[in-house]
Formats: C-alpha cells, structure tokens, sequence
C-alpha cells in the first residue's frame, strides 16, 4: 500500500514537471477578445501606413461608435497637437503613395517619427490591420514591425493573420492582440480601446 502512494506521488511530480518544463505560449495571454479595460481617451488621430484606404474604413467606424476622431492622410508628430490617441490603420498601396507624390521610404520614415512622438509624449497607439494575405507583403511588414514596437494595442482580422506576424509582434512587445473574423467585427475590440 505504502509503495502504491510513493509511485502515485512520484507519477503526479513526473506529469506536473513534464508539464512546467515545456515553454509555455506567450500568445495565448496576449489574445483577447477585446481590452479589459479602456487605454486611451478621445479626440483621436487616425492616419493610414502605407497610403491604402483601411485609414478612412477605420475612421467611419469610429464614427459608428461616436468616437471623437480626426482622420489625416499624412499626419506628422506636429499634427499630434490636441489628440489624446492615435490610430494607425495598416495597409500599403504604391497608388496612395503616387497620388501624394511619395516614396515607400518617406512613408516608412513619416510612420517612424510619428510613433516615436506619440510615445515621447504618452499618446497610446493602436495598430488596425483589415486587409487579408493580398494586403501584406514586405512593406506592409516593415510597417507593423515599426510600429508594433511602440503600440499599446493590436486588432487583426483573421485573414491577414493566417501566419501568426500579428500575434508574434503582439509576444515579442508584450502587448494585446485581437483577432477578429471580419472588418465589420473591430466594432468591439476597437470600442474597448476607449470605454
């Protein structure tokens, strides 16, 4: 009987050991199904990067939801004058680069500065990505890893995160992630962000 106990107890320590030793996914804890809590306050500056249309998509939903916002095609750290969040929605497009007579470069560098800004003075970030596979690519990419590395916030939908890059950046800057089915599903994450 004695014996039966110890290999009982030693069998428990071996399973809650083998269990402890494998490393754990980060991801799980930051996914959410929206904030917990809100992390921001209106008016809100809404600005897209890479020049595709998701900023103004991103910018009627929160008019949707009367969040206070102003929505800016090139906004620059001067333009965070007055706004208490920004909202940066994701998604390259060469056509909305030309028509504002710009290079991937500047627009790399304008996102850059403006993250930087809003960081240097406590203005909360919140990364929008609408756009499924065909709004990736290395551009798109490069973006989010920039501006990953200074958001408070991330909101993905499904499509364009079949590969797990939103929920890595979300791990690797120990930030929360949510991923949501469809566009018209961001209502609720992006809600939480201010209420």
């Amino acid at each position: 009987m004695k014996k039966r106990v110890i290999g009982y107890l030693l069998l428990i320590i071996v399973v809650i050991l083998g269990l402890t030793s494998f490393p754990q996914d980060r991801r799980v804890r930051s996914l959410m199904p929206h904030l917990p809590a809100p992390i921001a306050a209106e008016k809100a500056l809404v600005t897209p990067a890479g020049q595709g249309p998701e900023g103004l998509i991103v910018s009627e939903i929160c008019d949707t939801l009367n969040i206070d916002n102003s929505f800016m095609y090139w906004a620059e750290p001067q333009d965070l004058q007055g706004f208490s969040s920004l909202i940066i929605a994701l998604g390259f497009s060469k056509q909305g680069l030309y028509s504002l007579h710009k290079e991937e470069e500047e627009e790399i560098a304008r996102v850059s500065q403006l993250v930087q800004a809003a960081e240097q003075q406590n203005i909360p970030v919140v990364l929008i990505h609408l756009g499924g596979p065909d709004r990736r690519g290395a551009v798109n990419d490069a973006l989010a890893e920039i501006l990953a590395a200074a958001a408070d916030y991330i909101i993905v939908t499904q499509d364009g995160e079949r590969d797990g890059f939103f929920t890595g950046l979300a791990t690797d800057n120990n930030i929360p992630v949510t991923v949501v089915k469809g566009v018209t599903l961001v209502k609720v994450p992006l809600n939480s962000v201010f209420r």
